[in-house]
């Protein structure tokens, strides 16, 4: 047991050391860092898929130093879903879940609203921050992931978070008003109820979806009668499931466009540069769409 604890620490320690290195020049809080250590990944995982692959891994206490090193690699791991066409939810890449808590500007005492639970992972991280004066309601629609995300709560004794199974496109009345709210999954617009739902000077991060692809993060701010946009990113999450969920919404693969036979080889534009060859000539070319860099 105190090898795997040592291992735990180990691994917890070299992504975090990682993940400062890349955003060293928008570093994070240390709230949240402080909330990172103390709320341990590979808890929240009982079993896994990699992206790319059809094996799932199941984790035991017997082999769970086998499976540390990815469990605390910078990756997203899939939690629901047989295969990479109809993936409903993972566990998010630990670096972009730390800048998203980041975002929400959490405090002590903060309520918190989440659609989308998971693993249970990030609303466990968001009731570290907002301590025993605060509350996260996170409302997960696949019975099988709230199940675990529950009973994974209950074991760690964490009474700041209520995973709830229900679909959480229409908020939860119970739990309101709050002063935060987060998507986990993505949406293709924002109904009313939220702006409802959530104080005002309230913070909502929310996922809008694009057709046939494309996802946006967007820090809201509750202003007056409306919401006002103080942040935006690119990202990719699946989007939400039942009653708002649009299948217009999922990814188009381009290799399954009838069109894509004949666009394949067609060259799209040319580009003149300038390059130096080992030689130290200047030369002129000119760089293809198509050619990989």
């Amino acid at each position: 047991m105190e090898f795997i604890e040592e291992s735990i620490q180990k691994y917890q320690s070299q992504l975090l050391d990682q993940i400062r290195r890349i955003h060293y020049q928008n570093p994070f809080s240390k709230a949240t860092e402080k909330a990172y250590l103390e709320t341990p990944r590979h808890a929240f995982v009982s079993r896994y898929r990699e992206w790319g692959t059809k094996e799932r891994h199941e984790i035991t206490a017997s082999n769970l130093n086998e499976h540390l090193a990815m469990l605390y690699a910078s990756r997203t791991l899939i939690l629901f879903g047989e295969d990479d066409e109809n993936v409903r939810s993972t566990i998010s890449e630990p670096s972009f879940v730390l800048r998203m808590l980041d975002m929400l500007r959490l405090e002590p005492g903060h309520q918190v609203f989440e659609l989308g639970s998971g693993s249970g992972w990030n609303a466990a991280l968001i009731g570290n921050i907002v301590g025993p004066s605060g509350h996260v309601y996170s409302l997960e629609i696949i019975p099988e992931l709230a199940r675990q995300a529950s009973e994974t709560i209950k074991i760690l004794g964490i009474e700041t978070v209520s995973i709830i199974e229900a679909d959480g496109g229409d908020g939860y009345t119970p739990g309101a008003p709050y002063d935060r709210a987060t998507f986990t999954a993505g949406t293709y617009d924002l109904p009313r109820h939220f702006y409802q739902q959530i104080k005002q000077d309230g913070l909502l991060l929310v996922v809008i979806k694009s057709e046939g692809g494309g996802d946006t993060l967007f820090i809201l701010k509750k202003v007056g009668s409306h919401f006002k946009s103080l942040e935006s990113m690119q990202c990719g999450f699946v989007q939400m499931t039942g009653k708002y969920h649009i299948d217009s919404l999922e990814p188009i693969c381009l290799e399954t466009m009838p069109e894509w036979a004949e666009l394949q080889n067609q060259e799209l534009s040319k580009t003149p540069f300038w390059w130096v060859a080992r030689e130290k000539k200047i030369l002129c070319g000119e760089l293809w769409a198509s050619d990989p860099f």
